[in-house]
């Protein structure tokens, strides 16, 4: 009878190490994973904001470019500018004009951002009645 009681007790043991293990490792996995989905997350702020920064970048060219040329369309071809490139399409006429910019940051996944401005053209002045980013 106590060698019975002994046998049981090593099942109890190796019973409670296999539970212990298994919940050791579902929590090393869901740390790990947690990891992975943070730095997918950061990464991915990190180039919509460098893909924004792209879009402004474009919208201050577009505003110079209409200032000393107010019949300006916008560009054929894509500006280069930083790790991306956009595009800038003018509609309106003298004196309000709609700017619209398209910027790609063109890496795998790509990203993309895209601003409408609204301005007024008085003369050499360009002024700002509406910046917003759009999707």
């Amino acid at each position: 009878m106590i060698n019975n009681n002994k046998s049981k007790n090593g099942y109890i043991a190796l019973i409670s190490i296999l539970i212990i293990s298994t919940v050791t490792s579902a929590i090393a996995l869901s740390l790990s994973l947690l990891g992975i989905n943070e730095a997918k997350n950061s990464l991915g702020l990190k180039k919509g904001y460098e893909t924004l920064k792209i879009a402004e970048g474009c919208a201050e060219e577009a505003l110079y470019r209409l200032k000393n040329n107010q019949t300006y369309s916008g560009t054929i071809a894509p500006l280069n500018v930083g790790n991306g490139s956009c595009t800038i399409t003018i509609s309106g006429a003298n004196p309000t004009y709609t700017i619209l910019i398209n910027a790609v940051l063109p890496e795998k996944p790509s990203y993309a951002k895209s601003l409408r401005l609204t301005v007024v053209a008085v003369g050499k002045d360009i002024n700002i009645t509406s910046w917003q980013e759009i999707q």
